[in-house]
């Protein structure tokens, strides 16, 4: 995996946009389903390999030139065909719309919290010559990644102008200014791959915040509790892992960072209103 994290903001007509990181990386057969924060976009571009994206529930193929874009409040996880597993590119931004500015054209990106579709060499061009960049910086290494970036938001607001009949967007959602958004990485890694063993007083030393600091970042930026975040994770991933028959529930409990199969059968059906091996079978709770 390669990732090149920015340290530098900009505006684009309406917007004013924080990129965080861009990054491109062979996936593991499973990324549990997530969210990102409420002001977060997630522009997704398969370069090579095939697999599912499920979004919301529905799940779709993905295959060599399918590209995805996910925004606030959008949840979506990832699955890698084993035999063909997918390399992909991901740029991860923070955006918002800035106060009291005129309407522009590019507020159709910030407004469209998930479309899907073919790239036909729109983004992936955009997104290789980024990384590019960032691999060798030269003079103007700053212009010229931000000109990219640019180039990136425009084309997609176009296509999402274009495309309507492919657009899965749902009214934006009133998004609080970019307080502490360099944080947000941080927090979502932290769930994201450190869930099994991952404690509040940790996330708090990542962050070098108080424990309290860091509860209150939690429920302004997701409205949710680190402990509620943390069990989401868990049981994110103990659903995906669910679906592989070849896993014990003992065995998916100690994936999971549980002491016992006791512990994580009853988080599993007070969380999902059924027993893990009921889940598996296909008789659902909820």
């Amino acid at each position: 995996m390669e990732t090149y994290e920015f340290s530098y903001s900009f505006e684009l007509g309406a917007l004013f946009i924080a990129p965080v990181h861009v990054r491109i990386e062979r996936l593991p057969p499973i990324i549990a389903a997530h969210q990102h924060s409420n002001i977060s976009y997630e522009i997704h571009y398969t370069q090579s390999g095939r697999g599912d994206v499920t979004i919301d529930a529905l799940t779709r193929r993905v295959e060599p030139d399918t590209l995805y874009i996910t925004g606030p409040g959008v949840t979506h996880a990832q699955r890698s065909d084993p035999s063909d597993p997918i390399t992909e590119y991901c740029l991860y931004l923070n955006c918002e719309a800035l106060n009291a500015a005129p309407p522009s054209p590019f507020d159709r990106f910030v407004a469209t919290h998930f479309w899907m579709g073919r790239d036909e060499g729109r983004i992936h061009p955009l997104l290789e010559a980024l990384i590019g960049e960032c691999r060798g910086p030269g003079p103007g290494a700053r212009e010229m990644t931000r000109a990219l970036l640019m180039q990136i938001i425009i084309q997609l607001a176009r296509m999402y102008s274009q495309d309507d009949a492919s657009l899965r967007a749902s009214a934006p959602a009133p998004i609080p200014a970019l307080t502490r958004a360099g944080f947000m990485p941080i927090i979502e890694d932290a769930f994201f791959y450190r869930y099994q063993t991952l404690t509040l007083q940790d996330l708090a030393s990542l962050l070098n915040m108080s424990v309290r600091q860091t509860q209150r970042l939690l429920i302004k930026n997701f409205g949710k509790t680190f402990s509620q975040k943390l069990t989401e994770a868990r049981m994110a991933s103990a659903c995906q892992l669910l679906a592989d028959t070849r896993l014990s529930i003992t065995e998916i409990s100690e994936r999971l960072g549980y002491s016992s199969i006791e512990h994580f059968s009853s988080a599993f059906r007070r969380f999902m209103g059924c027993p893990p091996r009921q889940y598996r079978n296909g008789k659902r709770g909820k």
